[in-house]
């Protein structure tokens, strides 16, 4: 199945990050996102109605909330990627 999804930028972007700390492009990170959902639906009649994200701002940052959580491993990519960032602009080199 092909689904076009229109999201505002700000959304696609935050969703973008997460496909990227786990080195999968936006469409392997959604459809991952739309099956665990299901998965987890299972058995319900509405599975969509379960999974519901958020973009929220908190204490000036944005913050994307799903309802699940956040596996260990994307939060250590997230944390080496900021680590690598900030050594880079430290000595001056450009992403």
């Amino acid at each position: 199945m092909t689904i076009t999804l229109n999201l505002p930028p700000e959304i696609e972007r935050a969703f973008q990050i997460d496909a990227e700390a786990r080195g999968l492009c936006l469409e392997e990170f959604l459809r991952d996102v739309l099956l665990s959902s299901a998965d987890n639906c299972a058995g319900q009649s509405q599975a969509a109605s379960k999974f519901s994200a958020q973009l929220v701002h908190e204490e000036g940052v944005r913050v994307l909330r799903t309802g699940q959580p956040i596996e260990v491993s994307a939060v250590n990519d997230t944390l080496e990627r900021v680590r690598q960032d900030r050594e880079r602009a430290i000595v001056g080199l450009s992403n």
